[in-house]
Protein backbone atom coordinates (compact mmCIF):
# COMPACT_ATOMS: atom_id res chain seq x y z
CA UNK A 1 0.00 0.00 0.00
CA UNK A 2 1.40 3.17 -1.43
CA UNK A 3 0.55 6.15 0.69
CA UNK A 4 1.50 10.12 0.77
CA UNK A 5 1.18 11.84 4.27
CA UNK A 6 1.16 15.67 4.25
CA UNK A 7 1.14 18.49 6.43
CA UNK A 8 0.35 21.17 4.02
CA UNK A 9 -0.51 24.20 5.83
CA UNK A 10 0.70 26.39 9.35
CA UNK A 11 3.99 26.50 10.15
CA UNK A 12 6.74 23.14 9.73
CA UNK A 13 5.34 21.95 6.81
CA UNK A 14 6.22 18.60 5.17
CA UNK A 15 5.65 15.44 2.97
CA UNK A 16 6.30 11.66 4.06
CA UNK A 17 5.74 8.67 1.94
CA UNK A 18 5.32 5.31 3.03
CA UNK A 19 4.76 2.03 1.40
CA UNK A 20 3.46 -1.09 2.82
CA UNK A 21 3.59 0.51 6.40
CA UNK A 22 7.04 1.38 5.81
CA UNK A 23 8.10 5.27 5.77
CA UNK A 24 10.24 5.46 2.52
CA UNK A 25 10.93 8.90 2.30
CA UNK A 26 10.45 12.07 4.14
CA UNK A 27 11.27 15.95 3.79
CA UNK A 28 10.62 18.80 6.00
CA UNK A 29 10.11 21.86 3.52
CA UNK A 30 12.41 24.74 5.98
CA UNK A 31 15.25 21.76 5.55
CA UNK A 32 14.67 22.64 1.20
CA UNK A 33 13.83 26.06 1.50
CA UNK A 34 16.25 27.33 4.13
CA UNK A 35 13.40 29.36 5.58
CA UNK A 36 12.40 28.75 9.11
CA UNK A 37 8.66 27.43 9.45
CA UNK A 38 8.23 27.30 6.10
CA UNK A 39 4.79 27.05 4.96
CA UNK A 40 5.10 25.66 1.38
CA UNK A 41 4.47 22.09 1.24
CA UNK A 42 4.50 21.95 -2.62
CA UNK A 43 8.46 22.18 -2.70
CA UNK A 44 8.78 19.47 -0.36
CA UNK A 45 5.80 17.68 -2.28
CA UNK A 46 8.11 18.37 -5.81
CA UNK A 47 10.97 16.98 -3.61
CA UNK A 48 9.20 13.88 -2.59
CA UNK A 49 8.03 12.92 -5.97
CA UNK A 50 11.22 13.71 -7.54
CA UNK A 51 12.75 10.99 -5.83
CA UNK A 52 14.15 7.77 -7.13
CA UNK A 53 13.19 5.46 -4.23
CA UNK A 54 9.90 6.75 -3.74
CA UNK A 55 6.58 5.18 -7.01
CA UNK A 56 4.12 7.72 -7.49
CA UNK A 57 2.27 5.15 -9.88
CA UNK A 58 -0.44 4.12 -8.08
CA UNK A 59 -0.86 5.54 -4.96
CA UNK A 60 -3.55 4.52 -3.07
CA UNK A 61 -4.30 6.46 -0.23
CA UNK A 62 -3.48 10.60 0.93
CA UNK A 63 -3.60 11.69 4.15
CA UNK A 64 -3.18 15.18 4.99
CA UNK A 65 -3.25 16.66 8.79
CA UNK A 66 -5.86 19.50 9.33
CA UNK A 67 -5.62 22.62 8.47
CA UNK A 68 -5.29 21.42 5.07
CA UNK A 69 -3.90 23.86 1.58
CA UNK A 70 -6.37 23.76 -0.77
CA UNK A 71 -4.47 24.78 -3.48
CA UNK A 72 -2.23 21.85 -3.25
CA UNK A 73 -5.18 19.22 -2.83
CA UNK A 74 -8.34 19.36 -4.33
CA UNK A 75 -10.75 18.01 -1.98
CA UNK A 76 -14.42 18.48 -3.01
CA UNK A 77 -16.19 18.00 -0.06
CA UNK A 78 -13.82 19.88 2.00
CA UNK A 79 -16.05 21.94 3.57
CA UNK A 80 -17.64 18.67 5.09
CA UNK A 81 -14.55 17.81 5.94
CA UNK A 82 -13.67 20.63 8.04
CA UNK A 83 -17.11 20.45 8.90
CA UNK A 84 -16.56 17.28 10.62
CA UNK A 85 -13.24 16.88 12.32
CA UNK A 86 -14.52 20.86 13.63
CA UNK A 87 -17.31 18.50 14.77
CA UNK A 88 -15.03 16.09 17.59
CA UNK A 89 -14.29 13.45 14.45
CA UNK A 90 -11.33 12.16 14.47
CA UNK A 91 -10.99 11.87 10.25
CA UNK A 92 -12.94 12.15 7.51
CA UNK A 93 -12.33 9.87 4.36
CA UNK A 94 -12.82 11.51 1.05
CA UNK A 95 -11.68 11.53 -2.15
CA UNK A 96 -8.79 14.09 -3.64
CA UNK A 97 -7.06 15.31 -6.77
CA UNK A 98 -3.44 14.87 -7.03
CA UNK A 99 -1.12 13.59 -9.60
CA UNK A 100 -3.54 14.64 -12.36
CA UNK A 101 -5.91 12.16 -10.94
CA UNK A 102 -8.62 10.90 -8.12
CA UNK A 103 -7.09 9.34 -4.77
CA UNK A 104 -8.37 8.13 -2.00
CA UNK A 105 -7.99 10.62 0.99
CA UNK A 106 -8.03 10.59 4.70
CA UNK A 107 -8.03 14.45 6.84
CA UNK A 108 -6.87 14.08 9.68
CA UNK A 109 -8.05 16.43 12.94
CA UNK A 110 -4.92 18.31 13.63
CA UNK A 111 -4.67 16.87 17.64
CA UNK A 112 -4.81 13.19 16.57
CA UNK A 113 -2.29 13.48 13.68
CA UNK A 114 -0.18 14.35 17.01
CA UNK A 115 -1.75 11.82 19.24
CA UNK A 116 -1.02 8.90 16.31
CA UNK A 117 2.55 10.22 15.80
CA UNK A 118 3.37 9.54 20.23
CA UNK A 119 1.02 6.53 20.38
CA UNK A 120 3.68 5.07 17.66
CA UNK A 121 6.52 5.97 19.55
CA UNK A 122 4.47 4.21 22.30
CA UNK A 123 4.43 0.81 20.37
CA UNK A 124 0.06 1.68 20.23
CA UNK A 125 0.32 -0.33 24.11
CA UNK A 126 -2.72 -1.20 25.16
CA UNK A 127 -4.18 1.45 27.89
CA UNK A 128 -1.44 4.58 26.48
CA UNK A 129 -2.57 7.38 27.34
CA UNK A 130 -1.62 10.18 25.25
CA UNK A 131 -1.46 14.07 26.37
CA UNK A 132 -1.39 16.19 23.15
CA UNK A 133 -0.62 19.72 24.30
CA UNK A 134 0.78 22.81 22.21
CA UNK A 135 -0.28 26.50 21.59
CA UNK A 136 -2.93 26.01 19.35
CA UNK A 137 -4.65 22.93 17.10
CA UNK A 138 -7.48 22.87 15.15
CA UNK A 139 -10.11 22.40 18.18
CA UNK A 140 -7.95 22.78 21.14
CA UNK A 141 -4.69 23.47 22.53
CA UNK A 142 -4.33 20.02 24.79
CA UNK A 143 -6.15 16.52 24.72
CA UNK A 144 -6.15 13.37 26.08
CA UNK A 145 -6.38 10.26 24.14
CA UNK A 146 -6.26 6.60 25.01
CA UNK A 147 -5.06 3.80 22.95
CA UNK A 148 -7.89 1.19 23.78
CA UNK A 149 -8.06 -2.57 21.57
CA UNK A 150 -5.28 -0.77 18.82
CA UNK A 151 -7.70 2.46 18.65
CA UNK A 152 -6.87 6.07 19.72
CA UNK A 153 -10.08 7.22 21.87
CA UNK A 154 -10.33 11.00 22.35
CA UNK A 155 -11.25 10.97 26.06
CA UNK A 156 -10.64 15.18 27.06
CA UNK A 157 -10.16 17.93 25.26
CA UNK A 158 -8.81 21.10 26.97
CA UNK A 159 -8.23 19.73 30.59
CA UNK A 160 -5.32 22.32 30.74
CA UNK A 161 -5.52 25.55 32.14
CA UNK A 162 -3.78 28.54 29.86
CA UNK A 163 -0.54 28.26 31.83
CA UNK A 164 -0.41 24.57 30.97
CA UNK A 165 0.14 24.66 27.71
CA UNK A 166 1.59 26.41 25.09
CA UNK A 167 -0.03 29.72 25.27
CA UNK A 168 1.49 30.28 28.51
CA UNK A 169 4.34 29.85 27.04
CA UNK A 170 3.93 32.03 24.18
CA UNK A 171 2.14 34.35 26.22
CA UNK A 172 4.92 34.64 28.72
CA UNK A 173 7.61 34.93 26.29
CA UNK A 174 5.58 38.05 23.95
CA UNK A 175 5.38 39.71 28.01
CA UNK A 176 8.87 39.19 28.16
CA UNK A 177 9.68 40.88 24.96
CA UNK A 178 10.56 37.84 22.74
CA UNK A 179 8.10 38.66 20.07
CA UNK A 180 5.10 35.89 18.76
CA UNK A 181 7.65 33.56 16.55
CA UNK A 182 6.95 29.71 17.21
CA UNK A 183 10.61 29.51 18.02
CA UNK A 184 9.81 31.84 21.15
CA UNK A 185 8.95 29.15 23.71
CA UNK A 186 12.73 27.31 23.25
CA UNK A 187 14.18 30.77 23.73
CA UNK A 188 12.08 31.71 26.81
CA UNK A 189 12.25 27.82 28.67
CA UNK A 190 16.05 28.48 28.79
CA UNK A 191 15.19 31.36 31.59
CA UNK A 192 13.94 29.27 34.28
CA UNK A 193 17.29 27.75 35.44
CA UNK A 194 18.48 31.15 36.34
CA UNK A 195 15.60 32.10 38.51
CA UNK A 196 13.34 30.51 41.30
CA UNK A 197 9.68 29.78 41.42
CA UNK A 198 7.95 33.24 43.27
CA UNK A 199 4.69 33.06 45.30
CA UNK A 200 3.58 36.12 44.26
CA UNK A 201 4.03 35.75 40.74
CA UNK A 202 2.39 32.72 40.76
CA UNK A 203 -0.45 33.87 42.79
CA UNK A 204 -0.64 36.89 40.02
CA UNK A 205 -0.47 34.09 37.15
CA UNK A 206 -3.24 32.12 38.90
CA UNK A 207 -5.96 35.36 39.25
CA UNK A 208 -5.82 35.62 35.34
CA UNK A 209 -8.95 35.18 33.58
CA UNK A 210 -9.03 31.84 32.12
CA UNK A 211 -10.53 32.72 29.49
CA UNK A 212 -7.54 35.21 28.07
CA UNK A 213 -6.62 32.05 25.47
CA UNK A 214 -9.56 32.99 23.58
CA UNK A 215 -10.30 36.86 23.85
CA UNK A 216 -7.75 38.57 22.60
CA UNK A 217 -8.63 41.89 23.57
CA UNK A 218 -8.77 40.04 27.35
CA UNK A 219 -5.21 39.21 26.24
CA UNK A 220 -4.51 42.62 25.40
CA UNK A 221 -5.86 43.80 28.77
CA UNK A 222 -3.91 41.09 30.68
CA UNK A 223 -0.90 41.54 29.13
CA UNK A 224 -0.62 45.47 29.74
CA UNK A 225 -1.62 45.00 33.45
CA UNK A 226 1.44 42.80 34.04
CA UNK A 227 3.81 44.77 32.42
CA UNK A 228 2.72 47.50 34.89
CA UNK A 229 3.63 45.17 38.29
CA UNK A 230 7.37 45.17 39.72
CA UNK A 231 7.68 41.32 39.69
CA UNK A 232 7.21 41.66 35.48
CA UNK A 233 9.32 44.55 34.52
CA UNK A 234 11.92 44.55 33.04
CA UNK A 235 15.55 42.87 33.58
CA UNK A 236 17.20 39.40 33.28
CA UNK A 237 16.54 38.37 37.05
CA UNK A 238 13.06 39.48 36.86
CA UNK A 239 12.14 37.49 33.54
CA UNK A 240 13.90 34.42 35.23
CA UNK A 241 11.94 34.32 38.15
CA UNK A 242 8.71 34.63 35.67
CA UNK A 243 9.58 31.50 33.51
CA UNK A 244 10.63 29.49 36.63
CA UNK A 245 7.45 29.96 37.94
CA UNK A 246 5.41 29.66 34.31
CA UNK A 247 7.45 26.16 34.53
CA UNK A 248 6.64 25.17 37.87
CA UNK A 249 3.03 26.01 37.16
CA UNK A 250 3.31 24.01 33.87
CA UNK A 251 4.37 20.92 35.02
CA UNK A 252 2.12 20.91 38.25
CA UNK A 253 -0.62 21.13 35.77
CA UNK A 254 0.80 18.71 33.23
CA UNK A 255 0.82 15.92 36.27
CA UNK A 256 -2.20 17.01 37.56
CA UNK A 257 -4.29 16.01 33.80
CA UNK A 258 -2.19 12.73 33.68
CA UNK A 259 -2.91 11.75 37.23
CA UNK A 260 -6.68 11.62 36.17
CA UNK A 261 -5.64 9.13 33.50
CA UNK A 262 -2.74 7.52 34.19
CA UNK A 263 -3.53 3.66 35.67
CA UNK A 264 -1.46 3.09 38.81
CA UNK A 265 -0.82 -0.57 39.98
CA UNK A 266 1.53 -2.26 42.35
CA UNK A 267 3.70 -2.68 39.07
CA UNK A 268 3.79 1.09 38.58
CA UNK A 269 1.87 3.75 36.14
CA UNK A 270 0.45 2.49 33.01
CA UNK A 271 1.99 4.14 29.55
CA UNK A 272 2.37 7.55 28.86
CA UNK A 273 3.16 9.44 25.59
CA UNK A 274 3.37 13.09 25.17
CA UNK A 275 2.98 14.60 21.41
CA UNK A 276 2.49 18.54 20.42
CA UNK A 277 5.29 21.11 20.61
CA UNK A 278 5.06 20.94 24.51
CA UNK A 279 6.43 17.58 24.31
CA UNK A 280 9.90 20.09 23.87
CA UNK A 281 9.85 20.89 27.62
CA UNK A 282 12.41 18.90 29.05
CA UNK A 283 11.93 19.77 32.65
CA UNK A 284 8.56 19.11 32.51
CA UNK A 285 9.51 15.81 30.81
CA UNK A 286 11.53 14.61 32.95
CA UNK A 287 9.64 15.54 36.10
CA UNK A 288 6.99 13.17 34.92
CA UNK A 289 9.31 10.37 34.09
CA UNK A 290 10.38 10.54 37.73
CA UNK A 291 6.98 10.83 39.06
CA UNK A 292 5.62 7.93 37.43
CA UNK A 293 8.81 6.06 37.78
CA UNK A 294 8.75 4.94 33.71
CA UNK A 295 10.18 5.89 30.29
CA UNK A 296 7.63 8.15 28.67
CA UNK A 297 7.33 8.30 24.81
CA UNK A 298 8.06 11.56 23.25
CA UNK A 299 8.54 11.40 19.46
CA UNK A 300 11.50 13.55 18.48
CA UNK A 301 9.44 15.65 15.89
CA UNK A 302 6.64 16.12 18.54
CA UNK A 303 5.73 19.62 17.15
CA UNK A 304 4.52 20.54 13.86
CA UNK A 305 6.54 19.11 11.99
CA UNK A 306 6.12 15.48 12.83
CA UNK A 307 2.17 15.71 11.07
CA UNK A 308 3.95 15.06 7.94
CA UNK A 309 4.55 11.68 9.23
CA UNK A 310 1.62 11.51 12.08
CA UNK A 311 -1.13 12.00 9.39
CA UNK A 312 0.02 8.84 7.58
CA UNK A 313 0.40 6.56 10.76
CA UNK A 314 -3.00 7.63 11.22
CA UNK A 315 -4.21 6.69 7.95
CA UNK A 316 -2.49 3.08 8.16
CA UNK A 317 -3.38 1.72 11.27
CA UNK A 318 -6.64 3.28 11.97
CA UNK A 319 -8.59 3.32 8.52
CA UNK A 320 -6.14 1.04 6.44
CA UNK A 321 -5.76 -1.45 8.90
CA UNK A 322 -2.01 -1.42 8.50
CA UNK A 323 0.53 -1.81 11.26
CA UNK A 324 3.27 0.64 10.26
CA UNK A 325 6.87 -0.48 11.25
CA UNK A 326 9.12 1.51 13.25
CA UNK A 327 11.33 3.86 11.47
CA UNK A 328 14.44 5.34 12.72
CA UNK A 329 14.63 9.68 13.45
CA UNK A 330 17.14 9.77 10.60
CA UNK A 331 15.04 9.67 7.69
CA UNK A 332 14.75 13.57 7.00
CA UNK A 333 15.87 13.93 3.24
CA UNK A 334 18.05 11.48 1.52
CA UNK A 335 21.96 12.87 2.56
CA UNK A 336 23.89 14.23 -0.31
CA UNK A 337 25.97 12.12 -2.92
CA UNK A 338 29.98 12.20 -2.63
CA UNK A 339 29.54 14.37 -6.22
CA UNK A 340 27.25 17.36 -4.85
CA UNK A 341 29.10 17.15 -1.68
CA UNK A 342 32.80 17.83 -3.79
CA UNK A 343 30.98 19.83 -6.07
CA UNK A 344 30.07 22.59 -2.77
CA UNK A 345 33.34 22.03 -1.91
CA UNK A 346 35.27 23.10 -4.83
CA UNK A 347 32.27 26.18 -4.75
CA UNK A 348 33.58 26.92 -1.26
CA UNK A 349 37.07 27.15 -2.35
CA UNK A 350 38.17 24.16 -0.24
CA UNK A 351 39.47 20.57 -0.62
CA UNK A 352 37.86 17.82 0.52
CA UNK A 353 40.37 14.73 1.50
CA UNK A 354 39.05 11.53 2.78
CA UNK A 355 37.50 10.82 6.49
CA UNK A 356 39.85 10.28 9.65
CA UNK A 357 38.37 9.68 12.60
CA UNK A 358 41.99 10.24 14.74
CA UNK A 359 42.37 13.61 12.82
CA UNK A 360 38.56 14.28 13.66
CA UNK A 361 39.15 13.52 17.22
CA UNK A 362 42.45 15.34 17.27
CA UNK A 363 40.83 17.98 16.26
CA UNK A 364 38.10 18.48 19.09
CA UNK A 365 40.60 17.17 21.74
CA UNK A 366 42.69 20.35 20.78
CA UNK A 367 39.27 22.98 21.53
CA UNK A 368 38.41 22.77 17.61
CA UNK A 369 34.86 22.34 16.58
CA UNK A 370 33.70 20.22 14.07
CA UNK A 371 30.62 20.37 11.68
CA UNK A 372 29.16 16.81 10.82
CA UNK A 373 26.56 15.59 8.73
CA UNK A 374 26.00 12.14 7.44
CA UNK A 375 23.34 10.62 5.74
CA UNK A 376 19.86 11.62 5.90
CA UNK A 377 18.82 14.27 8.55
CA UNK A 378 16.99 13.95 12.09
CA UNK A 379 13.04 14.64 12.13
CA UNK A 380 12.16 17.87 14.16
CA UNK A 381 14.37 20.29 15.89
CA UNK A 382 17.30 17.81 17.48
CA UNK A 383 20.44 17.33 16.64
CA UNK A 384 21.50 13.91 16.99
CA UNK A 385 24.90 13.67 15.16
CA UNK A 386 23.48 13.43 11.43
CA UNK A 387 23.76 17.34 11.78
CA UNK A 388 25.62 18.47 14.30
CA UNK A 389 28.19 21.01 15.51
CA UNK A 390 30.48 19.34 17.99
CA UNK A 391 32.77 20.29 20.94
CA UNK A 392 34.69 19.35 23.54
CA UNK A 393 32.77 20.02 26.63
CA UNK A 394 35.90 20.51 28.77
CA UNK A 395 37.62 23.49 26.77
CA UNK A 396 36.37 26.69 28.96
CA UNK A 397 34.69 28.84 26.53
CA UNK A 398 33.55 26.88 24.26
CA UNK A 399 29.59 26.51 25.16
CA UNK A 400 30.39 30.44 24.46
CA UNK A 401 32.40 30.30 21.14
CA UNK A 402 29.81 27.83 19.89
CA UNK A 403 26.37 29.16 20.90
CA UNK A 404 27.22 32.50 21.13
CA UNK A 405 29.87 33.09 18.50
CA UNK A 406 29.20 30.50 15.76
CA UNK A 407 25.60 30.28 16.21
CA UNK A 408 24.62 33.95 17.83
CA UNK A 409 22.16 32.67 20.31
CA UNK A 410 21.20 34.00 23.63
CA UNK A 411 23.92 33.97 25.79
CA UNK A 412 22.03 31.75 28.48
CA UNK A 413 20.73 28.93 26.27
CA UNK A 414 22.24 25.88 27.34
CA UNK A 415 23.82 23.15 24.73
CA UNK A 416 23.28 19.61 24.77
CA UNK A 417 25.58 16.84 24.86
CA UNK A 418 26.40 13.35 23.22
CA UNK A 419 27.28 9.81 24.85
CA UNK A 420 28.07 6.39 24.20
CA UNK A 421 24.91 4.16 25.81
CA UNK A 422 27.36 2.16 28.47
CA UNK A 423 28.93 5.88 29.64
CA UNK A 424 25.74 7.15 30.23
CA UNK A 425 24.58 3.78 32.44
CA UNK A 426 27.81 4.41 34.40
CA UNK A 427 27.10 7.64 34.93
CA UNK A 428 23.25 7.20 35.79
CA UNK A 429 22.75 3.56 36.70
CA UNK A 430 19.19 2.02 36.28
CA UNK A 431 17.92 5.59 34.52
CA UNK A 432 16.42 4.60 30.90
CA UNK A 433 18.50 6.07 27.77
CA UNK A 434 17.72 9.26 26.36
CA UNK A 435 18.04 8.65 22.47
CA UNK A 436 16.49 11.71 20.82
CA UNK A 437 17.88 14.67 23.59
CA UNK A 438 14.36 15.04 25.29
CA UNK A 439 15.47 14.62 29.02
CA UNK A 440 17.71 16.41 31.18
CA UNK A 441 20.34 14.97 33.94
CA UNK A 442 22.10 16.47 36.74
CA UNK A 443 25.98 15.97 35.89
CA UNK A 444 28.42 15.27 38.31
CA UNK A 445 30.75 18.20 39.18
CA UNK A 446 33.73 18.30 36.50
CA UNK A 447 32.05 16.37 33.82
CA UNK A 448 31.13 18.31 30.22
CA UNK A 449 31.09 21.58 32.70
CA UNK A 450 30.40 23.32 28.94
CA UNK A 451 27.18 21.15 28.04
CA UNK A 452 26.08 22.20 32.47
CA UNK A 453 23.67 24.13 32.63
CA UNK A 454 23.15 27.17 35.68
CA UNK A 455 21.21 25.01 37.32
CA UNK A 456 23.58 21.71 37.06
CA UNK A 457 21.96 19.59 34.63
CA UNK A 458 22.70 19.12 30.68
CA UNK A 459 20.17 17.46 28.38
CA UNK A 460 22.04 14.57 26.88
CA UNK A 461 21.69 11.94 23.88
CA UNK A 462 22.89 8.62 24.22
CA UNK A 463 23.94 6.71 21.28
CA UNK A 464 24.55 3.37 20.33
CA UNK A 465 26.92 1.40 18.30
CA UNK A 466 24.69 1.58 15.17
CA UNK A 467 25.72 5.27 14.77
CA UNK A 468 28.91 4.09 14.02
CA UNK A 469 30.54 7.39 12.77
CA UNK A 470 29.66 9.47 15.59
CA UNK A 471 30.01 6.34 18.12
CA UNK A 472 33.64 5.38 16.92
CA UNK A 473 34.14 9.28 17.46
CA UNK A 474 33.35 9.35 20.81
CA UNK A 475 35.36 6.59 21.66
CA UNK A 476 38.43 8.17 20.13
CA UNK A 477 37.76 11.07 21.49
CA UNK A 478 37.39 9.91 25.55
CA UNK A 479 40.90 7.85 24.75
CA UNK A 480 42.34 10.93 24.07
CA UNK A 481 40.96 13.44 26.59
CA UNK A 482 39.37 10.97 29.12
CA UNK A 483 36.35 12.71 28.36
CA UNK A 484 33.08 10.77 28.21
CA UNK A 485 30.92 13.53 26.09
CA UNK A 486 30.99 15.85 23.32
CA UNK A 487 28.58 19.05 23.34
CA UNK A 488 26.47 18.61 20.60
CA UNK A 489 24.00 21.62 19.05
CA UNK A 490 22.04 21.66 15.66
CA UNK A 491 23.92 22.39 12.49
CA UNK A 492 22.61 25.92 11.42
CA UNK A 493 23.79 29.47 11.29
CA UNK A 494 21.63 32.59 12.98
CA UNK A 495 18.27 32.52 12.46
CA UNK A 496 18.63 29.57 9.85
CA UNK A 497 17.13 26.53 9.94
CA UNK A 498 19.37 23.07 10.24
CA UNK A 499 21.69 23.01 7.34
CA UNK A 500 20.62 19.83 5.56
CA UNK A 501 23.44 19.51 2.38
CA UNK A 502 26.90 20.46 2.11
CA UNK A 503 25.97 23.53 0.34
CA UNK A 504 24.07 24.87 3.07
CA UNK A 505 26.50 23.54 5.46
CA UNK A 506 29.32 25.83 4.09
CA UNK A 507 27.38 28.48 3.05
CA UNK A 508 26.05 29.28 7.23
CA UNK A 509 29.99 28.40 7.88
CA UNK A 510 32.77 28.18 5.51
CA UNK A 511 33.66 32.19 6.68
CA UNK A 512 33.35 31.12 10.45
CA UNK A 513 36.24 29.43 13.01
CA UNK A 514 34.49 26.25 12.49
CA UNK A 515 37.37 23.96 12.32
CA UNK A 516 36.67 21.01 10.33
CA UNK A 517 33.78 19.56 8.27
CA UNK A 518 32.90 16.08 8.04
CA UNK A 519 30.65 15.42 4.86
CA UNK A 520 29.84 11.14 5.14
CA UNK A 521 33.15 9.47 4.05
CA UNK A 522 34.91 13.06 3.28
CA UNK A 523 36.15 16.15 5.92
CA UNK A 524 37.26 19.60 4.67
CA UNK A 525 39.91 21.30 7.00
CA UNK A 526 38.29 24.83 7.69
CA UNK A 527 39.47 27.87 9.89
CA UNK A 528 42.66 27.78 12.10
CA UNK A 529 42.90 23.86 10.42
CA UNK A 530 43.57 25.44 7.25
Amino acid sequence: MKVLSLHSAGHDTGVAYFEDGRLVFAVETERLTRVKHDHRCDVALRHVLAQECVDTDGIDLVAVSTPVRSGLLRIPDMDRALERTAAGALHHRTVCEMLGRRVECVVVTHEVSHAALAAHYAGWEEGAVVLVNEGRGQLTRSSLFRVSEGALKWVDKDPLPWYGNGFGWTAIGYLLGFGPSPSVAGKVMALGGYGQPDARIREQLLAVDPDVMNDRDLAERVRADLAARPEFGSGFETASHVVATLQEMFTGAVREVLDRYVTRTDAGAGPIALGGGCALNIVANSALRAEYGRDIAVPPACGDAGHLTGAGLYALSQVAGVTPEPFAVYRNGGGDSRADVLEAVERAGLRAVDYDRSEVAGVLAAGGVVALTQGAAELGPRALGHRSLLGSPSVPGMRERMSEKLKQREWYRPLGAVMRDERFAALYPGQAPSPYMLFEYRLPDGTAPEARHVNGTCRIQTLGPGEDRLYGLLDAFEGLTGVPALINTSLNGPGRPIAHTARDVLDDFAHTDVDLFVFDDLMVRGGAAR
